[in-house]
């Protein structure tokens, strides 16, 4: 505050200040409200407080565990009933090699086997297709069916390039194919973006790409590689439909400013 003549000047900015500056009292008083186990919901609206409380209780449901026994078998039954309702034996953690318990001879001719079918097969070492067949050998099947499906297997499975011509044998909704395009034509609806045949030496296959699935416009002519195609059937004539999903790679186009 100063004098001005006979009048005193009020700096009204520094006297608001100063008087809505909370005392160390006021602090105190603050934290110790705020942290009150019945002050908690101080201030909220009746909505606001509902909501707080049920978001309360939600985790403490979720944190609490209901079967809380130090001799529970909680877990061995939950991966027992995995188990049960899962078909596929890529879910099963297998512990042991099932070659360990094969006699000599035997393991000596799944061995000769999965020699024998790594020549004719790609993306398979000698010892996955060893195994692969031991275990089938293990369920019960004799060496030569176990030899046949490991061989569909290694040439239909995932990631695997299919012949166009074996594309009835693939069990999957998803393939991968590799061939040159032989024909486009204009397609139908707006949604696609193109349709044409695709051709390698076991035969031809109908290929439809979906305008959203952005992909590179191909000529007729080119090679290429259709990755996780979505494959389908009609009147039992394949087709495959490249999706956002899909690898649609052109093979003969090896610069950026081709693609």
């Amino acid at each position: 505050m100063e004098r001005f003549g006979a009048f005193e000047v009020v700096d009204e900015a520094a006297e608001r200040e100063r008087n809505l500056r909370p005392t160390v009292q006021m602090e105190i008083a603050a934290k110790v409200d705020l942290n009150h186990p019945d002050g908690r919901y101080a201030g909220l609206t009746l909505e606001a407080e509902e909501r707080a409380k049920a978001r309360e209780w939600e985790i403490e449901r979720t944190h609490e565990r209901f079967d809380r026994r130090q001799d529970s078998d909680r877990e061995a039954r939950c991966r027992d009933y995995v188990a049960a309702r899962t078909p596929s034996e890529l879910w099963q953690v297998e512990q042991v090699d099932p070659r360990a318990g094969m006699a000599q001879a035997e393991l000596a001719q799944v061995n000769q086997q999965a020699d024998r079918l790594h020549g004719r097969v790609r993306g398979w070492t000698r010892g996955a297709l060893s195994k692969q067949i031991a275990r089938r050998v293990q369920r019960g099947k004799d060496v030569t069916d176990a030899v046949i499906e490991t061989a569909e297997e290694a040439q239909f499975g995932a990631g695997q390039v299919v012949p166009i011509g074996a594309l009835a044998q693939v069990e999957g909704d998803e393939v991968t194919v590799q061939g040159r395009v032989v024909k486009l034509w204009p397609p139908s609806h707006p949604s696609i973006a193109q349709v044409g045949l695709l051709e390698d030496e076991t035969g031809t296959v109908r290929i439809t790409v979906w305008e959203k699935s952005n992909k590179t416009r191909v000529r007729e002519g080119e090679r290429v590689r259709i990755g996780a195609g979505a494959l389908s059937f009609y009147k039992e004539r394949a087709s495959i439909a490249i999706t956002g999903w899909s690898e649609f790679r052109v093979l003969d186009r090896g610069r950026w400013w081709e693609r």
